[in-house]
């Protein structure tokens, strides 16, 4: 075993060298592709404005768009719409052989799996309400066009976006003037295009729009645009909107405001950014625009040649010698609804150009750089500022910090000369430290983050999600406890089997071993995908380092190597966090008293909702199934009651649980109080926060990454570690436990203890293994789906599992029968109303708690017996 200490010991000293030479990524990076080609030979490429197209099957599709190939407008230069298709594919451009079906441009382009929807657009006779399909054929290298429902009125210079099988078009102008429309097709049944609730306020055209999701819901924000009548002078627009796709409304957001300065946006374009914001790209504004308008108009009217001829030289002077449009990059945040400018660029951004997103990048394909000039560029914009160097000092305290855990692991090493020793500390650890334990295991890494989180992207609406570990103490302390430690049982499980028969304590464990399998690959995952993004440090370096560091302490620590590490891990989290809570006041210009009003006008304190709806997290959802869910997870888990076991009495593993309840207000009140803190900070200070950010739970380890002082950012980021190590611990004791007494012992009876240990510990490497393993398997898959699976369907035993236990403690006439016929009801109904309904998913342990306790009682009922099976 020295060996293996050795050589753990060697990995911790070069890992505090290998990962500080780390380089921060750039803020932006941008490349050019190669340009579009020219129309015909010998000639210079001038580019389009209006282009459709955008990515399919692997190729990037431009096509149409207007320019003045025979001279510039004001110079006698008429405007030109195309009919050529682009087709760029392995890095150059090439002319289809298909072209469209007429010359066509401004219209709104969208990708969708089938191909790329052109929507409207006109030219110089008409404005357009045909839809065309572009899909490319990858084997035969050509452009398939397709016609689908067209628009209820013609359009152009309107907006289009795909959002949840559906194509919303926005705004855009008519044959007579701009408009208010807002229609949809479903892509899935494309029969025709759906009228909905027109949009406030002027109508637009030249606007952008994206979704993004905000504190409530999922919305689309119009963004800038001006309202153009035929004969008239436009009105340029300062205001955006947002659509709430779940509620159907629309809502005026005010005016588009940079410190302190209304801008102007038309025909920039937008892409969906992260969690949380939206980039808006260059765009005109209405200063020289609107002169150019206004001698426009006046040249139609005045009689006077010399007038004539001054407006005419002033109009030309400012074509001249335009300077171009924007060079700004805009970022909005959709939760703090605050603007800012995220970067310039050294050349100016085209308008009314193909723009699309394509994976993680954004093109924009040519387009217009000054009024009546095209640019046949084409660039690609990537945002990835995320990444940060972690620095030696604070690999240092890292590194420092696991190998302190790896040493407790090696001192209790020495300790551990019995299964007794192994899975229960042999009586020699103090019930303040079981019950710091308890608050560890149940604080994971993920609560850590994801609980700022919450109160940062809503409010404090989970509050009482843990208020309700609270109030279910007096449930566990006189109800549960008595009965494990009458029974001396060294598992949960055991009772069932003390109470009902084998296959229910088998069933019981067995659930119990499946869950702790897939969270600890959950917990080492998420918790490593959001250090990767504030730190850099590659996410299955993370995992491996968790994993293996973990895997040996539990190993050959047993349960005491667990507790003390959840000690060392409680008092770091807690007391960075604390520092946080100061150090974001002290850097905060707003006074706390200021802080609170702010907080609150924005409903970031909202605890209650109590309206009856089981399908939000309203406070009945929280508080029931809270309920439900703190029953269940400190009565009936493993992890949690293996805490109340190494006491030696029934007080003892009380005051375990008391002193979690103790400390779990507290903390509770730190970690919202973070969230809302935070939600002020970025407010404050919104160019702070990286639009990269696509995982919501890297918003409190961006700030300590970024904000916090070197070595105690250090600290933190490895108490983020730490907590993940303390929950994989905990499961990895637990699921040693578990086999070694609900299986191997009931199987071999007369195994020896000494082997019964060795056993354990290899049940605790196999275990980890697995966990690391699959984890490193979900780095690479899709983990917001695998989330959700994972807790569909293993969590759907769990709250059974708590009805088990209450049938067994609190009636006589429960049955083995009964009880587990009522356990499969319980699953199959949680099973539909997961898949069936939209009941919130808090309430799946209510549901499983109460439908397994009345069904089993039932069952118990209708087929009695004397004697237990």
């Amino acid at each position: 075993m020295k060996k293996i200490q050795n050589a753990v010991i060697l990995i911790l000293i070069v890992l505090t060298f290998i990962p500080s030479f780390g380089q921060e990524i750039s803020k932006l990076s941008t490349s050019d592709l190669p340009s579009l080609p020219a129309e015909k030979p010998n000639i210079e490429s001038l580019g389009f404005a209006g282009m459709l197209g955008g990515a399919h099957n692997g190729a990037i599709i431009a096509a149409g768009g207007a320019n003045f190939p025979n001279g510039l407008p004001w110079e006698g230069g008429n405007k030109v719409w195309s009919t050529d298709i682009y087709i760029f594919e392995n890095d150059q451009w090439r002319l289809s052989e298909t072209q469209l079906p007429m010359p066509l441009g401004y219209s709104a382009s969208v990708s969708t799996d089938k191909g790329i929807l052109c929507i409207g657009g006109n030219n110089e006779t008409m404005v357009s309400d045909k839809v065309l399909l572009l899909a490319y054929d990858a084997s035969s290298k050509k452009i398939n066009i397709s016609e689908y429902p067209v628009l209820p009125e013609p359009l152009a210079f309107s907006s289009a976006v795909v959002s949840d099988d559906f194509v919303y078009v926005v705004g855009g102008k008519n044959t007579k003037q701009s408009t208010n429309s807002f229609y949809r097709l479903n892509l899935k049944d494309p029969k025709g295009w759906e009228k909905l609730t027109d949009f406030p306020g002027p109508p637009r055209a030249l606007h952008c729009i994206a979704t993004q999701e905000t504190q409530t819901n999922k919305k689309l924000f119009v963004i800038g645009g001006r309202n153009e009548v035929s004969g008239k002078k436009s009105e340029t627009l300062t205001t955006y909107l947002s659509y709430d796709f779940k509620n159907k409304t629309w809502q005026d957001e005010g005016n588009l405001e940079i410190d302190g300065k209304t801008r102007v946006l038309m025909g920039a374009s937008a892409e969906t950014m992260g969690s949380m914001h939206i980039m808006v790209y260059g765009g005109s504004d209405e200063l020289l625009f609107d002169e150019l308008e206004h001698i426009g108009l006046q040249l139609r009217t005045v009689q006077n040649d010399s007038i004539t001829t001054a407006l005419t030289n002033r109009r030309d002077d400012i074509l001249n010698e335009h300077p171009g449009f924007s060079k700004e990059i805009l970022a909005y945040n959709s939760i703090t609804k605050k603007w800012f400018v995220y970067d310039s660029l050294s050349t100016k951004i085209p308008v009314t150009a193909l723009s699309f997103k394509n994976k993680d990048e954004f093109f924009i394909v040519s387009g217009e750089v000054s009024p009546g000039i095209r640019t046949p560029k084409v660039q690609n914009f990537k945002i990835a500022d995320a990444a940060h160097p972690f620095g030696i000092i604070n690999y240092s305290v890292l590194a420092l910090y696991l190998l302190v855990s790896v040493l407790i692991g090696i001192y209790f090493a020495r300790k551990q000369k019995s299964t007794a020793d192994y899975f229960t500390g042999g009586g020699r650890i103090p019930w303040w430290a079981s019950g710091l334990s308890v608050f560890g295991t149940l604080l994971s890494a993920i609560t850590f983050m994801a609980i700022p989180a919450k109160a940062f992207i809503t409010d404090w609406s989970f509050f009482f999600l843990n208020i309700t570990a609270i109030l279910i103490t007096p449930v566990i302390a006189f109800i549960f406890i008595p009965f494990f430690n009458k029974l001396k049982i060294k598992t949960a499980y055991e009772y069932l089997e003390d109470r009902f028969n084998y296959t229910a304590r088998a069933f019981g464990s067995l659930s119990f071993i499946l869950f702790q399998l897939g969270r600890i690959g959950i917990v080492l995952l998420l918790p490593s995908l959001a250090i990767s993004i504030v730190t850099g440090i590659p996410v299955e370096t993370s995992i491996l380092i968790m994993g293996v560091l973990c895997i040996f302490y539990t190993t050959f620590g047993g349960i005491e190597a667990v507790i003390w590490t959840d000690v060392m891990q409680v008092i770091v989290l807690l007391g960075g966090s604390i520092l946080a809570v100061v150090w974001i006041m002290l850097h905060t210009e707003a006074s706390f008293g200021e802080m609170i009003t702010y907080a609150s006008e924005r409903d970031k304190f909202n605890i209650t909702n109590m309206e009856l709806n089981f399908t939000e997290s309203t406070f009945w959802v929280v508080f029931i199934g809270g309920l439900a869910s703190a029953m269940v997870t400190q009565g009936t888990d493993q992890t949690i009651v293996q805490r109340f076991l190494t006491s030696s009495s029934i007080k003892d593993s009380q005051k375990t649980l008391y002193t979690n309840a103790v400390l779990t207000l507290p903390a509770t009140i730190i970690f919202f109080g973070l969230g809302t803190l935070l939600f002020i900070f970025y407010t404050e200070m919104p160019n702070e926060l990286s639009p990269a950010i696509s995982n919501n739970d890297s918003i409190f380890p961006w700030y300590i990454v970024r904000e916090l002082p070197i070595g105690v950012s250090g600290l933190l980021v490895a108490g983020i570690f730490s907590a993940a190590m303390s929950s994989i611990s905990s499961s990895l004791n637990s699921v040693s436990t578990a086999y070694c007494n609900d299986f191997h012992a009931h199987f071999k009876p007369q195994v020896a203890d000494v082997k019964l240990l060795r056993i354990a510990r290899l049940v605790t490497m196999i275990t980890g293994i697995l966990g690391v393993l699959l984890a490193l398997w979900m780095a690479s898959s899709n983990i917001k789906s695998l989330w959700d699976q994972f807790y569909r369907f293993l969590g759907l035993f769990t709250g059974g599992l708590g009805g088990m236990f209450l049938l067994g403690m609190l009636t006589k006439k429960a049955n083995a029968k009964g009880t587990l016929l009522g356990l499969l009801v319980s699953a199959v109904l949680i099973w539909y109303i997961s898949v069936f309904t939209d009941i919130s998913f808090l309430m799946y342990s209510f549901f499983g708690v109460a439908s397994c306790f009345i069904f089993g009682y039932i069952f118990s009922l209708l087929f009695p017996s004397k004697e237990k099976a």
